[in-house]
């Protein structure tokens, strides 16, 4: 679908809401505070979209109408223009004249040709994404970037301030050094103006120093290993996750590029001490395995019971994420919640990626196909799911009777696609906070017991899950279906959790 479609598409259901995990009225002030920030960083058209959609429900109804016009506009045009028009919507909420010093300010961004830096040649250029002239100046300090789930890094401590001047031809370098600082996550703050008009702009970088040394000592230790495959993929990860991000193959919301390395010189030493610290662990762990179709190593989380023992066959709960997240939001989110829940059942449960960031899972409904997506990249979202579920099978001794599948958002598409699509694996699912299903999907999801979730207070996903559940009725499906009393897109999830658990536990195949 053309550009023009897709942000059509997503600013007409956000309204009221943006395409991500939130609590919109539950935090209404610091929702409205990470847009903000979101902004910083010059997100790709669908996020920037998402995020004036998101900054709308704030404004008063005269600037909401305003700025309804402003993204209808920006719908019928080339991204360089509709991101100038989206931006000019931003400066409109913020109460903020539309000047020639402001429309500049939405044009810089900060870039490099990857997010991870060595420590040798890297470079940072202000560069403008939409045609713009004029100069700038700039303060570039640099920031510790705290570990996050969310789908923004968050600003920790002042490092120090990086360099500073102006701007006027673009693209041009910006003078950033990192030198004297250990590998982590920082965030490179650029505090930019233009005559009166002031903005900020953030770059993430990961530095792993001397990658491509450490990479190769590494695989040569794991060369003189015999087996552990499942050890041996988790001790490459962190590496090969660096090499493709610096490649621009792979993106993070966030990463501990440290604390990964360290874990694999410790898996390393544990192999040749004769133990594996990886195969059959239990509690909550980290994994990565090789995706068949492409050798790449991707990742998932697994939590294991503390009861667990190879001696019987084991349920299986396979948790999707929600759009602009990971593979460790599942079971991190709400305090662990999905865990101890996990421990006190008896439960499996394996959150996998879907190959990259908001993949959709396979599915063809929603934002899948509307937003343009590479399809064969939608494509192996779904495989990932279901070479992930027969690792962890094979691993933990998982009972095939007592499969289940749930997730949220955009997790709970993936579930519902990915339970119609393959109606045999699974003995029940549990999709929430999403709709999209159709007449066709009908049949094959007739054959599953099936509980959907929405919150009443879901401005993004309520009607059409409603929609859902009238289309299932019409074609004589008749889910399990609850409404969480003032469950938001994320909080309905979280209340009905150790209900979803309670209704797996009733089923088997």
């Amino acid at each position: 679908m053309a550009l023009g479609a897709a942000i059509a598409m997503i600013a007409g259901v956000q309204a009221k809401a943006q395409l991500v995990d939130y609590e919109p009225a539950a935090k209404a002030t610091p929702v409205q505070q990470d847009a903000a920030w979101r902004l910083a960083f010059r997100p790709g058209m669908q996020v920037l979209t998402q995020t004036v959609g998101q900054l709308r429900s704030g404004a008063p109804p005269a600037v909401q109408a305003q700025v309804d016009a402003l993204v209808a506009e920006a719908a019928k045009q080339s991204e360089p223009e509709a991101r100038r028009t989206l931006w000019r919507a931003v400066g409109l909420m913020g109460d903020q004249a539309w000047t020639p010093d402001r429309e500049l300010l939405g044009a810089v961004a900060l870039r490099t040709p990857s997010q991870i830096w060595t420590g040798a040649g890297d470079v940072l250029t202000a560069e403008t994404l939409y045609p713009a002239r004029g100069r700038v100046s700039y303060a570039l300090d640099l920031y510790v970037s705290q570990p996050t789930t969310s789908a923004t890094p968050k600003k920790g401590e002042l490092i120090r301030r990086i360099s500073q001047g102006s701007v006027e031809t673009y693209p041009a370098p910006i003078a950033a050094s990192l030198a004297g600082l250990p590998d982590g996550a920082y965030l490179l703050l650029a505090k930019v103006s233009a005559g009166a008009a002031t903005t900020e702009i953030v770059q993430p970088v990961y530095l792993v120093r001397d990658l491509d040394a450490r990479y190769a000592a590494l695989k040569r230790e794991l060369a003189t290993i015999e087996g552990h495959e499942e050890a041996k993929a988790l001790a490459e990860y962190p590496y090969a996750l660096a090499h493709a991000m610096r490649a621009g193959q792979r993106e993070v919301v966030s990463y501990d590029f440290p604390a990964a390395t360290k874990r694999s010189a410790d898996i390393v030493a544990a192999l040749k001490a004769g133990r594996d610290p990886v195969r059959q662990a239990r509690g909550l762990q980290n994994r990565a395995y090789r995706f068949a179709e492409t050798g790449e190593l991707i990742p998932f989380q697994v939590y294991v019971p503390s009861t667990w023992t190879p001696a019987k066959r084991w349920p299986l709960m396979v948790a999707l994420h929600g759009a602009n997240l990971d593979e460790t939001n599942m079971l991190g989110r709400d305090g662990g919640r999905m865990q101890k829940l996990a421990e006190q059942h008896g439960v499996v449960v394996v959150t996998p990626l879907g190959y990259r960031l908001n993949s959709a899972y396979g599915s063809e409904r929603g934002l899948a196909g509307l937003a343009g997506r590479d399809m064969t990249r939608v494509k192996r979202s779904e495989q990932d799911v279901l070479q992930v579920t027969a690792l962890v099978e094979k691993e933990y001794n998982i009972d095939p009777a007592r499969r289940y599948l749930t997730g949220n958002s955009m997790g709970g598409g993936g579930t519902w696609w990915i339970g119609g699509r393959h109606a045999q694996m699974w003995a029940a699912i549990a999709p929430g906070a999403y709709g999209g299903v159709i007449a066709e999907d009908v049949p094959a999801l007739s054959k599953l017991p099936i509980r959907v979730i929405v919150g009443e207070r879901d401005d993004l996903m309520l009607e059409r899950v409603r929609e859902t559940i009238a289309t299932l009725k019409a074609g004589g499906v008749t889910p399990e279906y609850v409404e969480v009393p003032g469950g938001t897109h994320a909080s309905a999830f979280e209340t009905e959790l150790p209900e979803i658990f309670k209704f797996f536990e009733k089923h088997a195949k």
